[in-house]
C-alpha cells in the first residue's frame, strides 16, 4: 500500500482531536470517506496512528462503524466477483488463548450439511494464542489465497478459509498497526462486520461487553439480512459452555435476543492441552472430548438456529445434533 500524506484526511484527525470541548465523533459520511482514503493508500502512517488511537480512547460509535464498514464493502465490491452463493460469513480474528478453536468443527459440520461457508481471519505473531489458520493447516485443510481458490473449495467441500491480507492487503496492513501502536484499533470491528463475499448470514464473535450491542445497531443501519452476535470464547464466535451466553440477532429487519444457560456446570477446559488431535478425534468420534462436545454442540446450535430460523434453545440443540450426526466422520482423516 503506497502511503501519501492526505490533506483531505487531516480534517478527520482534527475533528477527533480538538480536545474535550471541541472534539466529536465522526458522522457516517465522514467515517466512510476517511476509510475510503485509507483503503486507496492516501493516508500517511502518522495520520493513521493518530486517527485510530483517538477513536480507540473512547471506542468507536455506531455511526463510525457503519461508515467504516460501508466504505470497506464498497471497496471490496469492486474486486473480482466470487460468482458463488455464500450462505455463511464466519470472521475469526481473536484467536483462542486457553482452548482449541472448537467453533471450526461447528463450521465444518454445517458445510458437511450442504452450506457454503467462508471463514476469514488474521494472525498476530508473538501472541500466546492459537489462531484458526493454524488449526486449519494442522487438520490438513487448505488455505485459500485467492477468490478462484475459494470457489474451488466451496464447490468441493462447502468450506473455505482465506486470510485477511489475501482478501485485501490494505486491510491486513491496517490490522498490523497493532504491532506499532500496541493496541487494537476499530479495524478489528470492521473486519468482523464487512462480510466480504456478501453471504446471506453472518456470525460475529466479540469479547468486550457492549460490542455485541454495537454490532447489532450497526447491522440495523446497514440493513444487513441476517446476523448473529455474541460474546464468545476469547472473542471468537464460539459459545463457551461454561458460561451463560446472550445471543443477539438482527434478522429480517428485526432485532431480538435470547439467553442460554451454561451447558457445563464444572470446568472441563484443558488449558495445557492444545493438541490438535483432540479436534480430529472428536470429529471422527474416536474419542469424545468433554469440553469440545458442548462447545461444538452449543455453537452449532446457535448458528444453525440463525440459518434455519429456529428460536428455542431446545429446538436449536435438536437441529445441531441432527447436523452433527450426519457429518462425514472420515472427512478430516481423508485430508491429512
Amino acid at each position: 500500500m503506497t502511503i501519501k500524506i492526505s490533506n483531505d484526511f487531516t480534517q478527520y484527525v482534527k475533528i477527533l482531536g480538538r480536545g474535550k470541548k471541541g472534539a466529536r465523533s465522526l458522522t457516517v459520511e465522514e467515517a466512510e470517506h476517511a476509510m475510503s482514503l485509507m483503503l486507496i493508500g492516501k493516508v500517511a502512517a502518522e495520520q493513521l496512528g493518530a486517527f485510530w488511537m483517538l477513536i480507540r480512547i473512547r471506542e468507536e460509535t455506531v455511526e463510525e462503524t457503519v461508515g467504516f464498514t460501508k466504505a470497506t464493502r464498497q471497496y471490496l465490491a469492486e474486486k473480482e466477483a466470487l460468482n458463488v452463493k455464500v450462505d455463511l460469513d464466519w470472521p475469526s480474528y481473536a484467536g483462542k488463548r486457553n482452548e482449541l478453536p472448537w467453533f471450526l468443527l461447528a463450521a465444518l459440520a454445517l458445510a458437511n450439511n450442504g452450506l457454503n461457508i467462508v471463514m476469514h481471519g488474521h494472525a498476530f505473531t508473538g501472541e500466546e494464542r492459537i489462531y484458526v489458520d493454524e488449526a486449519i493447516k494442522g487438520l490438513g485443510l487448505p488455505i485459500c489465497h485467492s477468490r478462484v481458490e475459494i470457489k474451488q473449495r466451496l464447490h468441493q467441500t462447502g468450506f473455505a478459509y482465506i486470510s485477511l491480507e489475501n482478501i485485501e492487503p490494505a486491510l491486513g496492513e491496517l490490522m498490523d498497526l497493532k504491532y506499532m501502536l500496541g493496541l487494537r484499533s476499530p479495524v478489528n470491528t470492521v473486519v468482523r462486520m464487512m462480510n466480504p463475499f456478501a453471504a446471506d448470514h453472518s456470525v460475529h464473535g466479540v469479547f468486550h461487553r457492549g460490542y455485541d450491542d454495537l454490532h447489532v445497531a450497526a447491522c440495523e443501519q446497514l440493513n444487513d439480512p441476517s446476523v448473529l452476535v455474541f460474546r464468545g470464547g476469547n472473542g471468537e464466535a464460539e459459545v463457551n459452555p461454561e458460561r451463560d451466553v446472550t445471543l443477539l440477532k438482527w434478522q429480517g429487519g428485526v432485532a431480538s435476543q435470547i439467553s442460554w444457560p451454561k451447558a457445563e456446570k464444572e470446568h472441563k477446559r484443558l488449558k495445557h492441552n492444545l493438541d490438535l488431535s483432540r479436534l480430529t478425534d472428536h470429529w471422527s468420534g474416536e474419542q469424545v472430548d468433554q469440553f469440545g462436545e458442548q462447545a461444538v454442540r452449543q455453537t452449532l446450535a446457535s448458528v444453525a438456529g440463525l440459518i434455519y430460523g429456529v428460536a428455542s434453545h431446545d429446538e436449536c440443540l435438536i437441529l445441531a445434533d441432527e447436523i452433527w450426526f450426519k457429518r462425514n466422520k472420515g472427512w478430516l482423516s481423508q485430508t491429512t
